[in-house]
């Protein structure tokens, strides 16, 4: 499967981001009906932000943020085809409520739909990360904790990268060549819908 990119990199960043704390999750028609209380399941809500900036070549500096709430779910399924595959999807509204898109992850398919229509496809979690955010995120540590928001097993980041747990509010530092900034995450409680 090849990846599609979409130009426009603030609206594809806000997608990611919401890929991020929702990158981890599936499509197909499998997601819709995750059962939260299955017992490989992962159900939850909370809230989210991200802030960055960029020193150009140029010597410009350019600094964003989105923050907004968001609500994952996974589970493993078993197909009648395929045998056991793995599904999630995460939603990530605006802090005003209106959604910003939807990641979804049904066995080998990874999508996000972004609120305005645009549609990215890749072939695992960090390609999809790659081609929407301007920055290398580690998408795979940050599925993991997504699935598993444990405290006492936080997924390992790469070099320049660093979690910081403050009372249940998550922080994700990051400095990368000219680019810095925070990932907070603020999980607020277990779904069993």
């Amino acid at each position: 499967m090849n990846a599609l990119r979409i130009p426009g990199w603030p609206i594809a960043l806000t997608t990611l981001f919401c890929t991020l704390l929702g990158a981890c999750s599936s499509t197909g028609p499998h997601t819709s009906g995750i059962d939260c209380t299955a017992p490989l399941a992962s159900c939850h809500e909370g809230r989210f932000g991200l802030i960055w900036k960029t020193t150009q070549d140029d010597g410009q500096v350019q600094a964003d943020s989105i923050s907004g709430s968001y609500e994952w779910r996974s589970a493993q399924i078993n197909t009648p085809n395929r045998g056991p595959m793995e599904v999630a999807s995460l939603e990530v509204n605006s802090k005003l409520g209106p959604s910003l898109g939807q990641a979804k992850r049904s066995g080998d398919f990874y999508e996000v739909r972004a609120a305005d229509g645009r549609v990215y496809l890749a072939q695992d979690w960090q390609t999809l990360f790659d081609l929407m955010f301007p920055i290398k995120l580690p998408a795979n540590a940050l599925v993991d904790w997504m699935k598993n928001p444990n405290p006492d097993t936080l997924p390992p980041l790469p070099a320049n990268w660093t979690w910081q747990n403050l009372d249940g509010r998550y922080r994700v530092l990051f400095v990368q060549s000219n680019t810095s900034g925070r990932i907070d995450l603020i999980p607020k409680g277990k779904l069993l819908r």
